[in-house]
């Protein structure tokens, strides 16, 4: 066993290059102006760049389509400052490896790169790591999972920039949402919700108690349950919707899941009991699993954040602050308000790019 866990960290932190190329056109947080981007372009034309992608899950199409981001903003940048980046990925296979996740930010540390650019599930160990980075000249920038939640500035010397999606606008809109399709279906403002999610994270948190609170405060005679966690386990999560499903029969009325995983493990649960009829189900972000069920009915929406928005604007701005020799962004946390996508208007250009970004690859 201890032979196989070695094996399987080693493989989860091997480096992929990835070879960057293409043309301009991909969207930006914020842009350059002309006279700055010929100056940079005049200073830095022919350097070469290493970034490294630190990911939480190599297997996760939602760290996937953010690494999309970041491949497209290397061509746009490399185009631009006329410069060359080396951009490498590593990272464990999923969420839940969290010491083989801190292991590889220690390897991209170790491998002196100019800029790592990372999502955290475990922002209290990453504090450190970030920390030695930073110290050692090494710009980080953290993409939609980060070492604090948006508002938070206890942390703000320990890394550059971090563009997210707040937990909380997510966890408000998802109730909000909730709601209007329960009133959408006919389905009376009394009964149960289930709630499913990864894990215990701080940032994340919000998504779980703004969705609560909502709830409680626009619909009173729902009961909210608490919380299942599932390790980022899809199975699991459908255990536990399909456990949940069982207790309460048809005083449930609603299911939201704060994550992909979650949203997946809902939706087998949901087809497999034949009740997408009898239930109001939410998820957040999204990969193939949540678009079928969206597709099928079995997911009523989903709750999507900017992964590809994310991911690109991360890696530009790690350039951009190593050509500038400072962080161009006025504020050090950007946030993107979460949209709402449906089985009516999931076929629409902008909300099918939001919920498949390979649909944007170059």
């Amino acid at each position: 066993m201890k032979k196989l866990l070695i094996l399987l960290l080693a493989l989860a932190m091997t480096l992929s290059l990835v070879a960057c190329g293409g043309t301009s056109g991909a969207k930006t947080s914020a842009s350059a102006s002309p006279a700055a981007t010929a100056a940079g372009a005049a200073t830095t034309s022919g350097k070469t760049y290493n970034v490294v992608w630190v990911t939480c899950s190599t297997e996760s199409q939602f760290w996937q389509y953010q690494e999309i981001g970041m491949e497209n903003a290397c061509a746009d940048m490399e185009k631009q400052y006329g410069v060359k980046i080396n951009f490498t990925s590593a990272g464990p296979a999923t969420e839940a490896e969290t010491e083989a996740y801190i292991s590889a930010f220690e390897n991209a540390i170790a491998s002196k790169p100019d800029a790592i650019i990372s999502a955290t599930q475990v922002p209290d160990s990453t504090v450190t790591v970030s920390k030695e980075a930073k110290d050692k000249g090494i710009i980080v920038n953290f993409t939609n999972c980060g070492l604090e939640p948006v508002g938070s500035t206890k942390y703000k010397d320990d890394y550059n920039q971090f563009y997210t999606t707040s937990s909380e606008d997510i966890g408000k809109l998802a109730g909000q949402t909730m709601i209007d399709q329960l009133k959408a279906a006919n389905i009376p403002l009394k009964g149960t919700i289930a709630m499913e999610f990864s894990n215990v994270n701080a940032a994340l948190q919000p998504r779980m108690d703004a969705f609560k609170a909502y709830l409680n405060t626009n619909a009173p005679d729902i009961k909210v349950l608490d919380t299942m966690y599932n390790n980022n386990d899809m199975a699991a999560a459908q255990k536990d919707i399909e456990n949940e499903i069982a207790t309460y029969g048809d005083k449930l009325i609603g299911i939201y899941g704060a994550n992909n995983t979650s949203g997946d493990g809902i939706a087998l649960a949901v087809k497999n009991a034949n009740i997408a009829d009898k239930v109001i189900t939410i998820g957040v972000d999204s990969d193939s699993t949540e678009i079928d069920a969206l597709k099928a009915g079995s997911l009523d929406c989903i709750i999507v954040q900017d992964a590809y928005g994310q991911g690109y604007s991360s890696l530009k701005n790690a350039i951009e602050t190593l050509v500038k020799g400072a962080n161009p962004e006025t504020q050090q946390q950007l946030a993107v308000a979460p949209q709402v996508v449906t089985t009516k208007n999931m076929t629409e250009q902008k909300y099918a790019a939001l919920l498949d970004p390979t649909l944007l690859k170059k």
